[in-house]
């Protein structure tokens, strides 16, 4: 079975490019919203409720979040969407610095 650790590490990178598409405008929103609803399902079998909350996992559930919410004319016409999507990208990426702005919380 894959712990939560794991798994946030396994789909982050995953995310990341996902949300770096959406923001280039080389992905559909559709094919975003299947990936996030296959995330939540995945996520769903796992036993994750006493698993220590890391700031790699606030980031991703952030970005998950920013990118089912917000519409992708939403978020390329905000430059304070695209900056925060950016910086979470890059933490996700593991080459930028915690975005102290998250606040993402488990589904």
């Amino acid at each position: 079975m894959v712990n939560a650790q794991r798994f946030i590490h396994n789909k982050a990178n995953q995310l990341s490019h996902y949300a770096h598409a959406l923001l280039d405008g080389e992905i559909q929103d559709t094919e975003v919203d299947l990936y996030c609803w296959d995330t939540l399902e995945e996520w769903s079998q796992l036993n994750a409720k006493n698993a220590p909350l890391t700031k790699l996992e606030q980031a991703f559930w952030y970005l998950l979040h920013q990118i089912t919410f917000w519409s992708s004319t939403e978020i390329r016409t905000s430059e304070k969407l695209q900056n925060e999507m950016a910086s979470c990208i890059s933490y996700l990426q593991g080459y930028g610095r915690y975005p102290e702005f998250c606040s993402g919380i488990r589904p």
